[in-house]
């Protein structure tokens, strides 16, 4: 890596400092340590007779979300290296130093084989950095190993792809974003079923507001918790008939936001602030805050993540009497619609300085290939067998001991070190609670035609690379402004004439030159 960035400088500066912008917003970081060699003095990864049946050397950089990273003995870290046949030297970084230490990285020379990039979606340097050749281009390398292949989703490969090809190995999340989520006992308290329309699920938000839904004789419940991102209006925006950021019309990319179902949406959440049935302070709730007030019992209804045991595991605590169920499915506009989430967390890219070989490429996708098998999944999804789970009848299973073993030992590493979902794991028995929410998830994806796609995502736009967060907080802050009536329709008609000033013109302007010349576009 390091001749590249002298003698080859002229070729790769401009790409190299191109990366270093790009993933400088990345969750990872630092300098990767140097491949060491194997016991007869071969490099390691070369592929040779003398060096096959040794453990692969895979430098990789990696995001800890722990106050303390791995340990480099970590016996679940050692279970991977021991299925994959591999040596792994991950730099476990935290993300609040990884700025700092990724540009030392790039400046020192030296990259690791494998690199984490959370930039989602990829900006216009880091995709000019893989169409200039700085990173293997992987698509031609799949249908070699038929299990990575079969874990990546090609919807989602499709809205990654970078000139119509693959680069990066996403690690995959449900196209599933967020749901209802609701107090049962309350239900069954008013006497009250799980709403399937927008209509219904107002009326459950009023009860819950007004009809002390709790039986503590007080008026002190509210019916909608909201934060400050209004977590849950996409959840809002497709049961109205919304698009997903972007939609086709009049064969052109328009935003979505400017469309009559997000007025809609924004009349919806607008009448229960009027009707103080959300919190008042909503536009300056943090998310923190919202679940804490949820496992108080304040609420009991929200919009967001569905994974609700690692949410509000402190409501059983406080309230072991509390019933929590989910739902990812409405009765909208345009029938049992979603707007399909990214489906990634990230996607791991290979630097072709650092594996300049095909066979050292492909001994790293074996890699992800491995770990993409049922044997692979089972220990992300079920840790050690003995150690984080039992097997009876054919099935996982733990105790409370190994549950908790489970949550400090593997959990951080279910999606740190491998691409896949889990969805080919053993059959286990799981809590009530992810047994539901998984439930909740599958059940919506099955739904045929459900997920309305962002029709832009595989397209580039510099400008909105460079004036996304400018251009989405212009719309975010008249949104909320809207919902608490600062300002009325001509209000937000004059903010989404000031997006197209500010810049807007310029990205549909280049969004539309790509559409127009993509023989697949729909």
């Amino acid at each position: 890596m390091a001749k590249m960035w002298n003698a080859n400088a002229m070729k790769w500066s401009v790409a190299g400092m191109s990366l270093a912008i790009a993933l400088a917003g990345c969750n990872g970081g630092g300098t990767a340590p140097v491949a060491k060699e194997n016991d007869t003095g071969t490099p390691a990864g070369t592929d040779t007779p003398a060096a096959a049946d040794k453990p692969f050397v895979i430098t990789m950089m990696n995001l800890s979300v722990l106050a303390e990273p791995p340990k480099e003995n970590d016996p679940v870290i050692a279970e991977v290296e021991k299925l994959t046949n591999t040596d792994l030297q991950i730099q476990w970084v935290p993300n609040g130093t990884y700025d700092e230490k990724f540009n030392a990285t790039i400046a020192s020379g030296q990259m690791p084989m494998v690199i984490l990039t959370s930039v989602t979606p990829f900006n216009s340097n880091l995709k000019g950095a893989m169409r200039d050749g700085y990173f293997w281009e992987l698509g031609p390398y799949l249908k070699e190993f038929p299990n990575l292949e079969k874990a990546l989703n090609p919807q989602v490969l499709k809205n990654t792809a970078v000139g119509g090809k693959t680069y990066g190995l996403n690690r995959a999340r449900s196209l599933v974003g967020d749901g209802m989520i609701y107090r049962t006992d309350w239900l069954n308290n008013l006497g009250l079923k799980p709403p399937t329309t927008l209509d219904e699920m107002y009326e459950v938000i009023k009860a819950f507001a007004t009809q002390d839904p709790d039986g503590n004789g007080q008026h002190d419940t509210i019916g909608l918790a909201e934060e400050k991102s209004v977590r849950g209006f996409k959840f809002i925006l497709a049961a109205t008939g919304g698009g997903n950021v972007w939609e086709i019309k009049d064969g052109k990319i328009v935003p979505a936001h400017e469309s009559q179902a997000y007025i809609d949406a924004m009349n919806w959440y607008k009448r229960l602030y009027d009707e103080k049935l959300i919190n008042q302070d909503f536009a300056i709730t943090e998310r923190t805050q919202n679940i804490d007030n949820g496992n108080k019992g304040l609420f009991g209804f929200r919009l967001g993540d569905n994974d609700f045991i690692t949410r509000h595991s402190e409501l059983f605590k406080l309230n072991p009497n509390a019933e929590l169920d989910t739902s990812s499915i409405l009765n909208g506009a345009n029938g049992q619609k979603l707007l399909m989430d990214n489906g990634l967390s990230g996607s791991f890219l290979i630097p072709k300085e650092t594996v300049k070989t095909e066979e050292e490429l492909k001994r790293i996708l074996q890699y992800f290939d491995t770990l993409s098998t049922p044997e692979g999944q089972n220990i992300f999804e079920w840790g050690i067998e003995g150690v984080h789970y039992t097997v009876k009848d054919g099935k996982a299973e733990r105790t409370p001991e190994q549950s908790a073993k489970y949550a400090a030992e593997v959990i951080h590493l279910q999606q740190a070190m491998q691409i896949a979902d889990g969805s080919l794991a053993m059959e286990g028995t799981l809590d009530k609670y992810t047994a539901k929410y998984k439930k909740a998830k599958k059940e919506a994806a099955a739904i045929p035609d459900v997920f309305v796609v962002n029709p832009a995502a595989g397209y580039n736009s510099p400008t909105y690379d460079e004036k996304r967060t400018a251009l989405d907080k212009l719309i975010n802050d008249a949104r909320v402004k809207y919902i608490m009536g600062e300002i009325d329709e001509a209000g937000w008609k004059a903010v989404l004439e000031n997006w197209h000033r500010s810049g807007g013109d310029q990205v549909l302007e280049e969004l539309n030159k790509e559409y127009q010349a993509d023989p697949n576009k729909k």
